[in-house]
């Protein structure tokens, strides 16, 4: 929330501001862009961080599966 305030007040200033001169207003990717670059802390790269991270989320891949396979079972068992 705090991040889509900034990044709001920011384009709102770049489109009213006489200093840009020849330039267009920054896009909301653009702003984004600028806003991890300059505010956002680097995100980990390490191989046991990309590991973990990947465990993680094919587990709960396979979690969010299972649940849609148990629901669609539920599904077809009240319609029949």
């Amino acid at each position: 929330m705090l991040a889509t305030a900034v990044l709001a007040i920011t384009r709102a200033r770049t489109a009213t501001s006489s200093t840009t001169g020849e330039l267009v207003p920054a896009s909301g990717r653009e702003l984004l862009r600028l806003l991890r670059i300059t505010a956002l802390p680097r995100p980990r790269r390490d191989r046991d961080h990309l590991l973990s991270w990947s465990a993680w989320r094919r587990r709960h891949q396979h979690q969010a599966a299972e649940a849609h396979r148990r629901w669609n079972n539920i599904i077809a068992a009240a319609t029949t």
